[in-house]
């Protein structure tokens, strides 16, 4: 009966094993890091093999392309586009992942910043300045389409950094409106908003855990996979 038992572990062990192998690999293969280097004399977005291999232009424009970020099946990247020959008109772009595609899908005369997917891809959300106080920045979503354009946070405060829960059932963000910058988090439609760190130092740019594969009502993770996610990013 011992030895039957341990056949058993023994295959489901190997099973495991080689269902796994073929997606490490994988993984290792498609791993690039998006990133901003101004060394063609202005701000391009850039990608490179974890390595640091094979660093290639995606944007190779006469503006600025900052801020990049991947999106979750990562075929696209977010970024901000500066239009120069406009005064504070950064619009948040959306691109391919080898630079094709380009798009602006905020398309106004106003600034904006920080593009942050929603964990399924079909949302961004972003910073704008719409009311036309540098002093107002607001928490925006919006479809990939550019569409169904929603601003969240609404009041005269500088509300910035949005980054999704990994549910995409709430965003958190930092805010001045309480008399300095404190960690906030809201419902995906802007409702429910609860101040997280109340304290008179500043706290800023939230990063929610998030790991596609760590599957848990509980809280709970699954390490393994979760190592597998930060191999991919």
């Amino acid at each position: 009966m011992q030895r039957r038992y341990n056949l058993v572990h023994l295959i489901l062990a190997s099973v495991i094993v080689l269902g796994l192998t073929p997606l490490m690999v994988c993984v290792d293969t498609q791993a690039q890091i998006a990133f901003m280097s101004d060394r063609d004399g202005n701000w391009e977005i850039y990608v490179m093999d974890v390595n640091g291999n094979n660093q290639r232009n995606l944007t190779n424009n006469p503006d600025d392309d900052q801020y990049p970020s991947w999106s979750p099946d990562g075929k696209r990247l977010a970024l901000v586009f500066d239009r120069k020959d406009r005064d504070w008109n950064r619009q948040i772009y959306v691109m391919d992942a080898d630079g094709g595609n380009q798009r602006n899908l905020s398309n106004n005369d106003s600034d904006e910043w920080g593009p942050s997917w929603s964990p399924d891809g079909k949302r961004l959300a972003f910073v704008s300045d719409r009311k036309g106080n540098f002093d107002n920045f607001d928490i925006y979503v919006m479809d990939v389409d550019g569409g169904n354009q929603q601003n969240l946070t609404n009041d005269r405060a500088w509300n910035w950094a949005p980054s999704w829960s990994p549910n995409g059932e709430r965003i958190a963000f930092d805010s001045n409106k309480d008399g300095n910058t404190e960690i906030y988090v809201m419902d995906a439609d802007g409702g429910n908003p609860q101040n997280l760190t109340n304290n008179r130092h500043s706290d800023a740019n939230p990063a929610w855990l998030n790991s596609p594969f760590s599957v848990s009502p509980a809280g709970k993770r699954f390490a393994m996979w979760g190592r597998l996610k930060q191999v991919d990013r």
